[in-house]
């Protein structure tokens, strides 16, 4: 059995891994770290369910046994993935019997000393730009295990190190380990359907020619297709009707210049492609919630 204990604040910290989350930075912290646990050590908090803090990645690599969450035991064998946010109560060593697990004890911290209490599908959610469902507590395939303890293994031997790059090649360990739960441990959006490149054309014209009057009956020459089934198709792949994407478009060009420029609304109207000022404001309050002088103040 190999571990860490954090006894000391490392002097930097490298950035990879990082968090940004409301208006602050998060960086992780390792704490604590087990590779073949096979015994009970650590304090007495943890022969009984508790809560902390922290995060745990618990990998199962070896015998059987049970582990505590949330006042529920549930088996543990070879491959078995926990992953535990802080607010949860847990608890791996009263029960453990012949299981033998590897694991991985971290915070997110900020220089200020706060600390993120995110559930861990929000914290993958945000270190992936993805709306993340997660699976937290997995059955690894074999080959999927043995990956995840290669890299438990590397975190610790870099941990253990007194090399002045060991911090940084920690941090990346951990992104690696979070990329493998993102891969492994999520559920997978589904990808949108293939779209037909006749319409997607279309989009993209309408994207650099959002400028100019155009009617549903042109678009649909354009794309050799009838009106109606135009129409029907691009709202199923688009999501809203091409000259409702048109529109949308030149809110979105009209609200660039309202917070870049200082031109007048009426100008402001012209340059995004609307004639009629009047209904520039209409349909930009319908869109925003708020007239464009109202949003060109809320965005200064």
């Amino acid at each position: 059995m190999r571990r860490f204990v954090r006894i000391k604040k490392l002097p930097e910290r490298p950035q990879i891994a990082s968090i940004y989350s409301g208006s602050a930075i998060f960086r992780p912290i390792m704490l604590h770290a087990t590779i073949d646990q096979d015994r009970a050590v650590g304090s007495r908090l943890t022969f009984s369910e508790h809560v902390h803090d922290f995060y745990h990645i618990v990998l199962y690599t070896k015998g059987q046994g049970w582990y505590s969450k949330k006042g529920r035991f549930l088996p543990a064998e070879p491959g078995t993935c926990v992953l535990v946010h802080p607010g949860q109560r847990h608890e791996f060593v009263t029960r453990r019997q012949t299981a033998v697990y590897s694991e991985l004890t971290f915070s997110y911290e900020t220089d200020t000393q706060q600390t993120l209490k995110l559930p861990f599908a929000k914290l993958l959610s945000l270190y992936s730009g993805m709306d993340t469902t997660l699976f937290e507590d997995s059955i690894l395939s074999a080959e999927n295990r043995q990956s995840l303890s290669n890299l438990m293994v590397q975190a610790v031997d870099y941990l253990n190190s007194s090399r002045p790059s060991s911090g940084y090649y920690v941090h990346r360990t951990l992104a690696h380990i979070l990329d493998f739960l993102m891969e492994y441990c999520t559920q997978k959006p589904l990808d949108p359907p293939i779209v037909d490149d006749r319409f997607s054309r279309i989009r993209l014209w309408l994207e650099e020619h959002y400028l100019e009057p155009v009617t549903m009956n042109q678009l649909a020459q354009m794309a050799g297709v009838t009106k109606s089934y135009f129409f029907r198709a691009f709202k199923k792949a688009f999501g809203m009707p091409p000259l409702a994407y048109q529109q949308m478009l030149r809110i979105e060009a009209a609200k660039t210049l309202l917070r870049a420029t200082s031109l007048s609304c009426g100008e402001v109207a012209f340059r995004a492609g609307f004639t009629d000022v009047l209904f520039f404001h209409r349909i930009f309050k319908r869109n925003t919630g708020s007239t464009p002088k109202q949003f060109r103040r809320l965005s200064s």
